[in-house]
């Protein structure tokens, strides 16, 4: 299963990077910013998206929506520090497959991303 993975911070993304490897997950891209991950998602053949809401060039549901604009069919799972239940819904709503917090253990992300790929909307994580 090929993943985009979008996160701002290099630590995390070298730690989620390596938590879908070991999972059994290629990283075609990973990207910082939601310009290029707009540009990666229009570009590679991706089956899933991670995607973090905070971004230095967009933030919010913003980044679902570029990012479900570049690519529509391309299942998301938000991944992200901030779990106030609007912005929640707001990004279910904005296209968004599913919601996790960063606190979520590693088998949650990587079943998540795997029910979004097969074309399952995933759970909202409201506590892990």
């Amino acid at each position: 299963m090929r993943v985009l993975a979008v996160e701002d911070h290099p630590v995390m993304r070298v730690g989620l990077a390596t938590l879908l490897e070991r999972a059994g997950f290629t990283v075609v891209a990973v990207s910082g910013t939601c310009a290029e991950a707009v540009q990666r998602a229009s570009e590679e053949a991706c089956d899933v998206a991670i995607l973090d809401l905070g971004l230095p060039d967009a933030r919010g549901i913003e980044v679902v929506e570029r990012l479900r604009a570049a690519a529509p069919r391309l299942p998301v799972v938000v991944f992200s520090v901030d779990r106030s239940p609007d912005l929640m819904r707001a990004a279910l709503r904005a296209g968004a497959n599913g919601y996790l917090g960063k606190d979520a253990p590693p088998a949650r992300v990587v079943a998540a991303l795997r029910a979004a790929a097969a074309g399952l909307d995933v759970a909202v994580d409201l506590a892990s």
